[in-house]
């Protein structure tokens, strides 16, 4: 059996566990990043240039955790923002300031068929509207490109609870749900977006009285 959660279940699962548990935003990153890093080592995947694609919130945290830790297996990646880094969540820029002292290269513009894989970490449960309209556009030439996308937690574009397209979506091979798998890669049309739907335990606690509003499936 499978749970699924809504988004705002995901949120609130998510600070109950750093706030009234005690575990830190840092190591909840930490984890997904290695999660998502043993998917990429099990699975058929070509990791000779891999290109990470960041947003500004927690998403884009575990997308920069995640290229630290290629770049320090000698995996050859670049990360590249979407969106202004300056504006970016304080979770996302202390990430960025241990990657940069890593070595983690960054790229300003990158040609999207010179990557053998995509990293999808631009939006994940905290989108609530439609995308801008010069990110749909670049979602939009990434969908017609031959590269594997691998998304982390949503496939961005990807309403989290209804399964909605927000304007566009990233078309993934596969997707890491973290915790539990969202509701909305089980729903067209986001289903489709989604490809392979992976769960991995990220340590997430679950109060003993919370009441998912979906049944197991």
């Amino acid at each position: 059996m499978t749970q699924l959660v809504t988004t705002e279940e995901m949120q609130e699962l998510d600070q109950y566990t750093m706030t009234t548990i005690g575990l830190s935003e840092d190591v909840l990153i930490e984890r997904a990043a290695l999660a998502a890093l043993d998917v990429l080592g099990a699975g058929a995947y070509d990791l000779s240039n891999v290109l990470v694609l960041v947003g500004l919130g927690n998403n884009g945290a575990d997308g920069i955790a995640l290229a630290r830790l290629l770049h320090q297996l000698h995996i050859p990646v670049s990360l590249q923002f979407v969106g202004n880094a300056n504006k970016a969540k304080p979770a996302v820029k202390h990430q960025l300031q241990i990657a940069e002292a890593c070595g983690v290269p960054r790229s300003e513009k990158s040609d999207f068929k010179q990557a053998s894989l995509i990293i999808d970490a631009i939006f994940g449960t905290g989108l609530n509207k439609d995308l801008p309209e010069g990110l749909q556009k670049m979602v939009k030439a990434a969908n017609h490109i031959e590269s594997t996308v691998v998304a982390l937690d949503l496939p961005t574009g990807v309403n989290g609870t209804t399964g909605q397209i927000m304007g566009a979506a990233l078309k993934a091979k596969t997707t890491i749900s973290f915790g539990f798998i969202k509701a909305g890669v089980t729903k067209n049309p986001g289903k489709k977006s989604a490809g392979q739907v992976l769960v991995k335990d990220i340590g997430i606690v679950v109060p003993e009285d919370f009441q998912f509003s979906i049944k197991e499936q």
